[in-house]
């Protein structure tokens, strides 16, 4: 070999050397990159566990439910311990909601801490069983809560004898034509918001008492009739008795009053 060919080839050398180094700089940078990134990120989902575990609930406007059923239905997985998961649950349409609520709101006061705030279904009447326990009922029809005493400003209603009592299942009678009539009776009370004491059901006619005053409404409940109530009654202060409306309607405005007589007296 020429000496000149031999100093060109021994350039040729030194010159691909360093390229070769720099290759492998750049491949240890990419890695060493990598690797810092990956430590970030698992820095990152470690701080998001830990600062978002939830240590504290708050919940409100829960009347008849109770905190903790509320709060368990909420966090009803493994995953609800992370505030950030409870939170995406809900906004996203996933999470749970008792069927006793209206709605159920969830947010994060801080990263620690559930709020809860809940609107329930409203109790416009109950039903006793044979073992004492008090069943109420929304306007649907569905048994919302079950409790040992009776609660102040729900009327009872009597003769209605569903064929189920269960939490969270519709009150069902196959049997009895009026029983709709009957939930029918429960609302409109509550919508005129008249103090009913009970609700009797006897010979399918509907009986609603309020105070000292049975007031009869035949066998069909209608918006006209429970209309009337308030302005009667005004009238009829200090007095008892029975009101009879059975007849009353928007072409027929007969509505009577027997002093001292109720529908137990007449038999």
């Amino acid at each position: 070999m020429k000496r000149e060919e031999y100093l060109d080839d021994y350039q040729d050398h030194a010159e691909r050397r360093p390229k070769k180094k720099k290759k492998k700089k750049k491949r240890k940078h990419r890695v060493y990159a990598f690797f810092v990134l990956l430590f970030a990120f698992l820095i990152l989902v470690l701080g998001i566990f830990i600062l978002f575990h939830v240590q504290k609930v708050e919940v409100k406007g829960n009347d008849y439910c109770s905190t903790e059923e509320i709060v368990k239905s909420v966090q009803n997985d493994k995953y609800s311990v992370n505030g950030l998961y409870v939170l995406a649950k809900y906004k996203l349409g996933y999470g749970k909601q008792p069927d006793c609520f209206e709605s159920i709101k969830v947010s994060l006061k801080n990263p620690w801490t559930l709020k809860i705030i809940v609107q329930e279904k409203k109790r416009i009447g109950y039903v006793m069983d044979s073992d004492g326990k008090y069943y109420y009922f929304d306007q649907d029809g569905m048994v919302v809560d079950v409790e040992e005493a009776p609660v102040d400003g729900i009327p009872l209603v009597d003769g209605m004898d569903p064929d189920e009592l269960k939490l969270y299942h519709k009150l069902k009678k196959k049997s009895s034509i009026i029983y709709q009539e009957i939930l029918e009776a429960t609302r409109e009370m509550k919508k005129y918001e008249l103090s009913v004491t009970k609700i009797m059901c006897r010979s399918d006619r509907i009986y609603v008492y309020i105070g000292n005053v049975c007031v009869s409404l035949g066998n069909d409940v209608t918006s006209v009739k429970v209309a009337q109530i308030p302005k009667i009654l005004e009238k009829l202060e200090g007095k008892e008795g029975t009101l009879h409306l059975e007849n009353f309607s928007d072409e027929s405005d007969t509505a009577t009053f027997d002093i001292g007589v109720f529908p137990e007296d007449a038999g």
